[in-house]
């Protein structure tokens, strides 16, 4: 009976170590931030809808304290999110005319959260991306394409902006695939990127327990007023 109790506490201790080992695993190379989603579409049909004019669109549009950019990463366990908050900025708007069209955000890089503070300041640290010599990072559009000057209220709008990003005094030319919305009020601006580590002079991070790919998926999730 004796053997019997010390072989089912042997057998007990042993699950409470792997599954505290594979939680305390879990926390240092899963993910824990959940991208959050595009704005909606109105569902009221187009005929209902009001049609956006240049007098209530043409203006500099400020990036609010509601927005985020999100940077993704795959490891050899799985994809791993990290979010950036103080995004701030404008947009030089123009519907008739995007040539005439401005736009530049910065996202303090010392904001960068992943859910694992240990792992966001290693990220943080000088051989990623030095975030105390470099606390910015910068894009600036230089254009616009595939431009509909056709906006309805509560509709999206597709188009590319290609631009200039700035991470660690690296500048690298990038295109994104975006989708913008004039609804309530405000202006949605959302899109999708891709780049790698080595881009920006960085060597991708590895872990003990998990090794990340050399690309990075960027998204953003922008609202400006």
């Amino acid at each position: 009976m004796m053997k019997k109790k010390i072989i089912i506490i042997a057998v007990s201790a042993a699950a409470t170590i792997g599954i505290g080992g594979y939680a305390l695993y879990d926390y240092y190379v899963g993910n824990h931030i959940n991208i959050q989603a595009a704005a909606s579409e109105n569902t009221k049909q187009v005929s209902e809808a009001q049609t956006l004019t240049a007098e209530q669109m043409n203006k500099s549009w400020t990036i609010n304290k509601e927005s985020k950019v999100y940077f993704s990463v795959t490891t050899s366990k799985e994809t791993v999110n990290f979010e950036m908050n103080g995004i701030t900025g404008t947009w030089d708007f123009n519907l008739q005319d995007p040539a005439q069209m401005k736009a530049i955000a910065k996202g303090d890089m010392n904001q960068i959260n992943s859910g694992n503070s240990d792992r966001d300041g290693h990220l943080k640290a000088a051989e990623y991306f030095d975030t105390v010599t470099h606390p910015e990072a910068i894009f600036e559009a230089v254009s616009f394409e595939q431009w509909n000057p056709a906006w309805t209220e509560g509709k999206k709008q597709s188009f590319i902006i290609n631009g200039k990003l700035t991470v660690k005094g690296k500048t690298k030319e990038v295109r994104f695939e975006a989708e913008s919305m004039f609804k309530d009020g405000k202006l949605y601006l959302d899109g999708a990127t891709k780049v790698t580590f080595g881009d920006f002079g960085i060597k991708a991070p590895d872990s003990v327990v998990a090794k990340t790919q050399e690309e990075i998926q960027l998204t953003l999730r922008t609202v400006l007023e």
